[in-house]
């Protein structure tokens, strides 16, 4: 269960106008790209009969635009970045490098071999600018430059750039891996192609007439 569906099975169980002394308690274990975070929101109703909110990260009492920017799937958000850098810091944790922090290590015209079936071809990080939305609409879309490759044989571009999906603009070839199931892709259709017009080239047999 996501964070957002763990604030919305709270807001379920303690509904506004819910009577009051109402209370309901949720924890979940939510997978990051940085790794596991413990997550545990409590919802009441009051004397006066106010809802109440309040939410933890890893046993630390937070507020709910801290934890979403904690738990975003979009790693390389610069205001999901900020958060983890300052929650690092206050829990004197080793930060962690994200994909883009990774490849600023490298120089962006660094090769790195991709051998599929015979095929000698290199894939170049790049960044390109992608409007991302937020996962948690914890702030309007931003223009992010993601990390990703293109895909060269022989000097020419075979694949790469940004795609859209379902929206939302993306590196076509996010990771070399990406990369090589792009070519393996390429490969299958290619003979699959190939076997189909060597099917359709053969001479067809006509049927034998029955003697009558």
């Amino acid at each position: 269960m996501n964070v957002l569906q763990l604030i919305d099975e709270v807001r379920r169980q303690v509904p506004e106008g819910a009577p009051a002394g109402t209370r309901w308690h949720a924890t979940s274990v939510v997978a990051t790209g940085q790794g596991p975070h413990t997550v545990e929101i409590t919802a009441r109703i009051d004397a006066q009969g106010r809802r109440r909110e309040q939410f933890w990260c890893d046993g630390t009492r937070v507020e709910q635009h801290v934890l979403l920017r904690l738990t975003c799937a979009e790693v390389e958000c610069p205001h999901a970045v900020a958060v983890r850098a300052q929650w690092q810091a206050r829990h004197q944790q080793a930060p962690t490098k994200t994909p883009a922090a990774r490849a600023a290590q490298r120089s962006l015209i660094q090769d790195i071999p991709v051998n599929i079936g015979g095929h000698q071809l290199v894939a170049r990080p790049a960044r390109f600018p992608c409007l991302t939305p937020c996962p948690h609409k914890a702030h309007p879309p931003l223009t992010i430059d993601k990390t990703g490759f293109d895909l060269f044989e022989d000097g020419h571009c075979l694949a790469g750039g940004v795609m859209d999906l379902n929206g939302v603009r993306k590196p076509r070839l996010p990771s070399v891996l990406a990369a090589e199931a792009f070519v393996l892709a390429r490969q299958i259709e290619t003979r699959v192609a190939l076997g189909e017009a060597i099917q359709s080239s053969r001479p067809k047999r006509g049927r034998k007439r029955k003697a009558s």
